[in-house]
C-alpha cells in the first residue's frame, strides 16, 4: 500500500511519532504573524469494512513566517491516531483544540431575529386582533444575559410601546430589510501553529475515525461447465465528511484498532472524561487519559462538493496482512452512497453437494422430552437436507472478501449466498440452494444395552450401543459428488462405506458454529464429558442418476 503522503514529505504513519517529536522542539514563544482559514480537504483515505477510515487532509500552507491555520471543525479520532503535520521544511509547532467565540451570520427566521436584525428601522406590527403599532424598533430586552425575553420596544411619535412577540401576526418593515444578523457563537476549532517553510509546503492532519465504510458485493455468473465470471463492486457509505476528487483505498482484511472505543481528547468529547473517571487510578487507561481535555461534542460544516468526476480503479496490492484496492478521483458528499465497480475476473468452480447430519440428544434425554418443541426438533433432526454448493477456486491475484454473492447461470438468477474470505490459491464453498432432488433418510436405533457394562472408579455405568444409517438416492438427471458428514454423541466404533472417522474435542465440535438450540434444554451430568465423546464420520461418494446408497456407522456411549 503506497504511503498516503508524497514521497520524501513525511515518513509512514507508524514512524510519524518519532518524526514529529524530533521536528517540534520546544514551543516558540513568538506570536504568530498571520492566520488563515482552512478546510483541509481529504486528499487520501483508507476505508475499512468495519466503518473506520484513516484520513489524510491537507492544503498548501502559503506565505512565510510564523502563522496559524484555523479549522472550524474538530475531527473525532480514535485515541492515539491523531497526527498533525507540515511538509517541505515547514515546522509544525503545535495543534490546539478549543472552544472560541466566532461571529457568524444567521438567517432571521422568526419575528424576534427579524426585528433584532432591523433595529432602528421603521416597522408596522399587527397582532392577532388586527391592532397595529407603527414606529421604530428600539430594543428587544433580555430577561438576563443570553436569555431572550418576549417583548419588543417600539418608539412611536408620542411614546415607547412594549409589544408581545407572541401576539404578533404580521411584521412590515419599511426601507431596506436585513434578513440575517451577525451573532457570536461558540465554535470548536482546531488551530495549527506553523513556521512556514519553502514554496510548496503543506499543512494537514491525519487520523482514524469511524463513519466511513465500504461494503463489497459479488456477482458470479456460472456457465454450468466449471467456469464463472466474477464481478466485484464496492458501496461506499459516507456518513463522515465530504470527499472531493480523493484517492480512496479499500481494505480487504481485519484491522486492529486497540482503542477503537475511546475518542482522542483533541476532539473535546465528553465521553473521554467519563471513561477516564471510571478507570482505576493505577490502570494503564488512567495513565493514558489522565491529561485529557474535555468539554462538548463536535459538529461538521463543510462546503458542498463540486460536480464529481468519474472514479477510476488503480488496481490492488498486498499490504502485510491486508489487501488494498485503490480508487482515484472519488467524489461523494457526506450522507451520500456511491457504488463503484472494482474488479472483473474469471475463476474455476465445481458443483458439490453437502449433507451434514447433526448429532441428536441421547435416547434417555429424548425419552424425557415432554413438550411439542422437543418433538418438532427431533423430527427436523431426523430429516436433514443436502445442499448444493459451488466450490470456488481463487486463482486470481486478490483474496476473496466476506460479502454477499449473487449467483446466476448464464444471466438467470439462481440464489444469493455468502462469500467468505479466501486467500489466493485456496478454495471456498458458496452455498446456493437446497438439493431437493437428493433424497435423504436418516436412521438411528439402539442395538444393545449392557447394564453395568462399564465401571469407572467407584461408579458403574450402562453401555448403550447404537447403529445408524444414512440412505441416499440421486433423483437428478446427472451424476453428483456428495460429501456426507455425520456427528454423534459418543464413541465411534465402526464406519462403513469407505468412510473416515475421528473423535472431536470441544473446539473441533462446533467449528465456530453456535451450539444447537436443544443443548441447553437439559442439565448435562458432569460425568458425560468425562466418559463419553463426540464422534464424526465422513464420506465422499459419487452418485449416478437414479443410484441409491446407504452409509452405516456404529457407536456407543455410557449412561448412569
Amino acid at each position: 500500500m503506497r504511503n498516503p503522503i508524497a514521497a520524501g514529505a513525511l515518513p509512514a504513519p507508524f514512524l510519524l511519532f518519532v518524526a514529529l517529536h524530533s521536528a517540534f522542539g520546544p514551543l516558540d514563544a513568538q506570536a504568530p504573524t498571520a492566520s488563515s482559514a482552512a478546510n483541509l480537504p481529504v486528499r487520501e483515505v483508507t476505508v475499512f469494512k468495519d466503518g473506520h477510515a484513516y484520513l489524510l487532509r491537507d492544503q498548501p500552507l502559503g506565505g512565510t513566517g510564523r502563522r496559524q491555520v484555523v479549522l472550524d471543525e474538530l475531527p473525532v479520532p480514535v485515541l492515539g491516531t491523531f497526527w498533525p503535520y507540515a511538509t517541505e521544511g515547514a515546522r509544525l509547532v503545535a495543534a490546539r483544540s478549543s472552544v472560541q467565540k466566532v461571529e457568524v451570520d444567521e438567517p432571521a427566521a422568526d419575528f424576534r431575529r427579524l426585528l433584532r436584525a432591523n433595529l432602528g428601522k421603521q416597522v408596522v406590527l399587527t397582532d392577532q386582533q388586527n391592532q397595529r403599532c407603527e414606529g421604530t424598533v428600539r430594543e428587544l430586552p433580555a430577561v438576563q444575559p443570553g436569555q431572550d425575553g418576549d417583548l419588543v420596544l417600539i418608539a412611536t411619535e408620542t411614546s415607547v410601546r412594549a409589544v408581545s412577540l407572541a401576539s404578533l401576526r404580521e411584521v412590515e418593515i419599511r426601507g431596506a430589510v436585513a434578513t440575517s444578523q451577525r451573532v457570536a457563537r461558540e465554535r470548536q476549532r482546531l488551530t495549527l501553529d506553523v513556521d512556514a517553510g519553502a514554496a510548496g509546503a503543506r499543512v494537514g492532519v491525519m487520523y482514524v475515525q469511524s463513519g466511513l465504510r465500504w461494503i463489497p458485493a459479488y456477482r458470479i455468473d456460472v456457465d454450468g461447465k466449471g467456469g464463472a465470471q466474477v464481478q466485484l463492486e464496492a458501496t461506499l457509505q459516507n456518513d463522515l465528511i465530504d470527499l472531493v476528487d480523493a484517492r480512496v483505498h479499500l481494505v480487504v482484511g481485519v484491522p486492529k484498532f486497540e482503542f477503537a472505543g475511546l475518542v482522542d481528547p483533541i476532539s473535546l468529547q465528553q465521553e473521554v472524561a467519563q471513561v477516564a473517571h471510571r478507570a482505576r487510578h493505577d490502570s494503564q487507561f488512567a495513565q493514558v487519559l489522565g491529561n485529557s481535555i474535555m468539554t462538548q461534542g463536535a459538529g461538521f460544516a463543510v462546503e458542498p462538493p463540486p460536480q464529481p468526476n468519474d472514479p477510476t480503479v488503480q488496481g490492488g496490492e498486498q499490504a502485510e496482512d491486508l489487501f488494498v484496492y485503490t480508487l482515484d478521483g472519488v467524489t461523494v458528499a457526506k450522507g451520500e452512497r456511491l457504488v463503484v465497480p472494482i474488479a472483473s475476473f474469471a475463476i474455476a468452480y465445481r458443483d458439490v453437494y453437502r449433507l451434514d447430519v447433526p448429532f441428536t440428544p441421547p435416547v434417555e434425554l429424548q425419552q424425557a422430552a415432554n413438550d411439542q418443541r422437543a418433538f418438532d426438533l427431533l423430527r427436523e433432526l431426523a430429516a436433514p437436507k443436502a445442499r448444493h454448493v459451488l466450490r470456488l477456486t481463487n486463482g486470481g491475484s486478490a483474496p476473496f472478501t466476506t460479502a454477499p454473492a449473487l449467483v446466476l447461470q448464464r444471466g438467470r438468477i439462481l440464489a444469493q449466498g455468502r462469500m467468505r474470505y479466501t486467500p489466493v490459491g485456496a478454495s471456498t464453498d458458496l452455498e446456493i440452494n437446497t438439493a431437493i432432488d437428493v433424497h435423504v433418510e436418516v436412521q438411528c436405533q439402539e442395538s444393545k444395552r449392557q447394564p453395568g457394562g462399564q465401571r469407572f472408579g467407584n461408579e458403574t455405568y450402562n453401555r448403550i450401543d447404537l447403529t445408524g444409517a444414512v440412505a441416499l438416492q440421486n433423483r437428478k438427471a446427472v451424476a453428483i459428488d456428495l460429501e456426507v458428514t455425520r456427528r454423534v454423541l459418543g464413541l465411534l466404533d465402526e464406519v462403513g462405506g469407505g468412510g473416515q472417522q475421528r473423535q472431536l474435542d470441544g473446539a473441533q465440535l462446533w467449528d465456530g458454529q453456535e451450539r444447537p438450540v436443544w443443548w441447553s434444554w437439559w442439565s448435562w451430568p458432569w460425568w458425560w464429558f468425562r466418559h463419553n465423546g463426540f464422534g464424526e464420520a465422513k464420506w465422499t461418494v459419487r452418485l449416478e442418476p437414479g443410484q441409491s446408497l446407504q452409509l452405516d456407522a456404529k457407536w456407543h456411549y455410557f449412561w448412569q
